[in-house]
């Protein structure tokens, strides 16, 4: 671009990655909270989110490095070996606030967590973290009295916090097919398609629904750090566009996302000659 064609296009630039001057997000994110979304992350973090994964893809990839690979030489500088490799998305995760870090990974949540060990050749090598997930009986006196069977008024589902498979047992054999693996979004539809009228499942409904709208609230943040590397006043507009690519097709391979490049792709391509020239009319 030239001087005049970025300067139209940074005054293009509305900042919704701004997130309180982003009327869409704040609605949208009221919208969920009011359906049932049960949000455990504040804008003022959020914003603090967008910042410093900007802040840190500029220092990943510095200008003085694109600069570089345009031709420029800097003597005083030729001995420094680049970072890029050493600052990947673990290195990121690691410098997050635990929130945020919650956000990023995107596990499944409830009321009641607990921790298991792992192990290898009868070793302790790791923990792994479990959600336990509240299922009520209904009518469950009426039942009894039926069966002559004595049971709890209520179960545990228990799951992987991070895939939501959830761990079989005696209890969930007689609602799920203890034969296949199952996840959470499936036991849901199973409980909805055949149980309703026995079980009593809303905080399973709950750890479904926020789920979703974690991955749904993550991807939207993630995509306006896109477009905060790409109108960054620190470099220029083809550079935070490389910068943008970057970060998209490394977050999609280091946390399997699917963010898009469309929207800064459009931006990228539009025309910012001067289409404002006024032109005489013949009469």
């Amino acid at each position: 671009m030239t001087i005049e064609e970025a300067e139209r296009f940074y005054k293009k630039d509305i900042k919704e990655y701004e997130l309180e001057r982003n009327k869409e997000f704040i609605n949208w994110l009221k919208n969920k909270t009011n359906s049932g979304y049960h949000n455990f992350i504040s804008i003022k973090e959020l914003q603090k989110l967008i910042n410093n994964i900007t802040e840190w893809y500029e220092i990943k990839y510095p200008e003085r490095e694109f600069e570089c690979f345009e031709g420029a030489r800097y003597m005083s500088f030729q001995d420094i070996k680049t970072i890029s490799d050493v600052m990947d998305i673990r290195q990121l995760l690691f410098r997050l606030s635990h929130n945020q870090l919650c956000l990023m990974e995107c596990g499944y949540r409830a009321k009641v967590w607990v921790k298991y060990p792992v192990y290898e050749d009868d070793k302790e090598v790791d923990w792994e973290s479990q959600i336990a997930i509240q299922i009520n009986r209904k009518n469950n006196e009426e039942r009894e009295l039926l069966t002559n069977v004595e049971k709890s008024p209520y179960f545990y589902l228990r799951a992987n916090h991070m895939t939501g498979k959830v761990l079989k047992n005696h209890e969930t054999d007689e609602y799920l097919d203890g034969k296949e693996d199952i996840i959470l979004d499936e036991a849901l539809t199973k409980f909805n398609e055949k149980f309703q009228d026995e079980l009593d499942f809303t905080e399973l409904k709950d750890s479904v629904n926020d789920h979703n709208n974690d991955i749904e609230l993550r991807n939207k943040v993630l995509q306006l750090v896109a477009l905060k590397l790409l109108y960054s006043e620190n470099t220029i507009p083809e550079r935070g566009y490389e910068r943008a690519k970057r970060f998209i097709n490394e977050f999609n391979e280091g946390l399997n996302l699917n963010l898009s490049t469309e929207k800064i792709d459009e931006i990228m391509n539009r025309d910012y000659t001067n289409q404002n020239k006024k032109y005489k009319l013949n009469v």
